[in-house]
């Protein structure tokens, strides 16, 4: 993350590496500190910032410390992963943090200091001392780093930070400049001191990892501690990332996480831990809490550390759920944190109640883990089969074509549904190969379907992990050509949130695809982030209208309102629509006096094995 480029002796060649690597940088960024000598160079330091370098050392001063420098540029890219764009909204960004100052140089009238700060740092006159509050109260040492971090911003530097104290406790002090305003943001470094190694830290957020988290965990339990946990999520995160661009979205979860550490210490006095498990889901520990204090503390996590967000000048809205279990000494971690986890997972599927307090027993914990560790052998023994859902044309009733869905026969517990083969999947981390292995099932069967179903349709469904792959296009276009099925007869289904995470390259890819006669249908429309905007954008030739519109489409006028609203956008989209979940002759009566041209549901049928849906062909056509 972090490139030291020694441009003493050899500035040409140094400039040259220093704009190749800046032009190379990845979209979350790396630091480029350049070693320079101005005693031999005189205008180098500008020269090497104009090429794209972050950060400078420069020899001809007798303190130089590189070891200091990269600890500088270390911190710079734990802050700032998200490179020039990033830094370019960071200013707007800076709202939403906790303990936060601004002030314009020369200007005593236009200093602000954010409400949270002057509470956590309460003896400070800033009424008297706007600008100078908080350096008043350091030692001699900290002043002398806080006057060394402003000459750097001072001599051009975007953004620095320094390590000082504030009312007792240590802090990390982040310095920005934009538009000639100065800003603070004030980060509480944690109280304990087990883990010093960055290596046991997220580099997103700051915060304790997975791995730390457990020895933590194990640690106290070995010591007798009643731990309580909770797993804390952003139920809507994706829609977040999607709507406001990854970039925002990490920033949103480095907020959070902080507020999280921030709310911990404020509220809990004991022993405690706060921790980023993946992706939008956090960890926070407490030892020997009471229970009686669970729910309130709870509660008050989720209304004041996921409120009053604003990112970019636009409120935000992330939706909290939070999952909890409790464990004692007889307790192991791994299965507390997944009880924790699973509970997660129910709040967020629940509409009402944010917290789920875990009632699972160690036994439900164990088999969700056994079912990750034979998912691996269940796909290499053939327990992954594919059924076929019969997709039917409105007007004429004639089969049209089929969605391949993915069942796992277990030999112990039978038959297991999509929904919790790919949580398994998920969960241990096999969801790529297992998405390919399916593809190539379904395909090859299809590819053998009788001579007479020439003119059925094949769908697939794709996920983002098989989007984002780079070489997702022609890798399809292999496998289909292997399976030796039609590329015109096929057609991949993508959810909303899977396409718009990043347009470009999924406009890119899906035009190869449908140039070689593949069709693109948009998965569960009306679900997610809707927006005409994308689908302007994309290459797509269906909407799938999700089964949650059309459940109440009979009897609801509203539903039947937004149904029609999305086929006649459709229509004018040149786009045909596709109904699921269709069960009942009312609703598809409905639908056939809206315009829709396909569907797919228990009124017909349901899933079926391969040899049932080439009798329900024979008889339908």
């Amino acid at each position: 993350m972090i490139a030291v480029v020694d441009a003493r002796g050899a500035e040409h060649d140094g400039l040259k590496a220093i704009a190749a690597l800046s032009n190379a940088a990845t979209p979350s960024g790396i630091a480029i500190l350049a070693l320079v000598d101005s005693s031999q160079h005189q205008q180098i330091a500008a020269q090497c910032y104009g090429s794209g370098a972050t950060h400078y050392l420069d020899f001809a001063d007798v303190g130089a410390d590189l070891e200091q420098s990269i600890r500088y540029a270390y911190r710079y890219v734990e802050n700032f992963r998200g490179g020039a764009e990033r830094a370019r909204h960071e200013q707007s960004l800076l709202t939403v943090a906790d303990l936060q100052w601004s002030m314009v140089p020369g200007s005593v009238g236009e200093a602000w200091v954010s409400d949270s700060l002057l509470a956590a740092a309460g003896q400070i006159d800033f009424d008297q001392y706007p600008v100078s509050g908080i350096y008043r109260t350091l030692s001699h040492g900290d002043k002398e780093r806080v006057r060394a971090a402003m000459k750097r911003l001072r001599d051009g530097a975007r953004q620095t930070a320094v390590s000082h104290d504030l009312d007792g406790r240590p802090v990390i002090h982040h310095l920005y400049e934009a538009d000639g305003c100065i800003s603070g943001r004030i980060e509480y470094l944690a109280k304990n001191d087990e883990v010093d190694d960055w290596t046991e830290r997220d580099l997103l957020s700051g915060l304790r990892n997975t791995a730390a988290a457990s020895s933590w965990i194990r640690q106290k339990l070995e010591s007798g501690s009643q731990l309580t946990l909770f797993a804390i999520g952003i139920k809507n995160f994706r829609m977040i990332n999607a709507a406001f661009g990854r970039n925002v979205g990490d920033q949103l979860l480095r907020i959070v996480g902080h507020r999280l550490m921030d709310h911990t210490q404020r509220e809990y006095a004991g022993s405690q831990l706060v921790a980023r498990l993946d992706g939008q889901n956090f960890l926070i520990t407490l030892a020997d809490m009471d229970s009686n204090d669970v729910l309130d503390f709870a509660n008050g996590l989720i209304s004041n550390v996921f409120s009053n967000l604003e990112l970019e000048g636009r409120p935000i809205q992330p939706v909290a759920r939070a999952g909890v279990a409790i464990g004692n000494a007889d307790s192991k971690e791994k299965t507390l944190i997944r009880k924790a986890v699973l509970a997660l997972a129910e709040a967020t599927a629940a509409d009402a109640l944010p917290i789920k307090i875990s009632t699972v027993s160690e036994a439900d914990v164990h088999l969700e883990e056994a079912l990750e560790d034979q998912l691996v052998g269940a796909m290499g023994r053939g327990e992954i089969a594919i059924a076929f859902q019969p997709q039917i044309k409105v007007d004429t009733g004639d089969l049209v074509g089929a969605e391949a869905l993915a069942r796992w026969e277990h030999p112990e517990y039978g038959l297991l549904g999509a929904s919790t083969l790919f949580a398994v999947a998920e969960r241990a981390g096999v969801m790529d190969n297992l998405s390919a292995q399916i593809h190539k099932q379904a395909l090859i069967l299809a590819a053998k379907w009788a001579d007479n179903f020439g003119l059925l349709r094949l769908s697939i469904n794709v996920t983002a992990g098989d989007l984002a792959g780079t070489n997702f296009a022609s890798d399809m276009l292999k496998q289909i050509d292997e399976a030796g099925f039609e590329t015109r007869r096929l057609t991949l289904e993508i959810t909303e949130s899977e396409l718009i995470g990043n347009l470009s390259a999924s406009a890119d890819k899906l035009d190869k695809l449908r140039a070689a006669g593949v069709r693109i249908a948009i998965d569960d429309f009306g679900t997610g982030y809707s927006s005409l905007s994308y689908l302007k954008e994309l290459p797509v030739d269906y909407l799938k209208i999700d089964s949650e519109l059309t459940g109440d489409i009979s009897g609801s006028p509203k539903e039947q309102v937004v149904v029609r609203s999305i086929i006649d956008m459709a229509h004018s989209l040149q786009l045909s629509v596709i109904a699921e979940g269709v069960e009942t002759e009312a609703q598809l009566k409905t639908l056939a006096e809206q315009g829709c041209e396909y569907f797919q549901g228990f009124l017909r049928s349901g899933p079926l094995s391969p040899d049932e849906f080439e009798a329900f062909a024979l008889r339908n056509n």
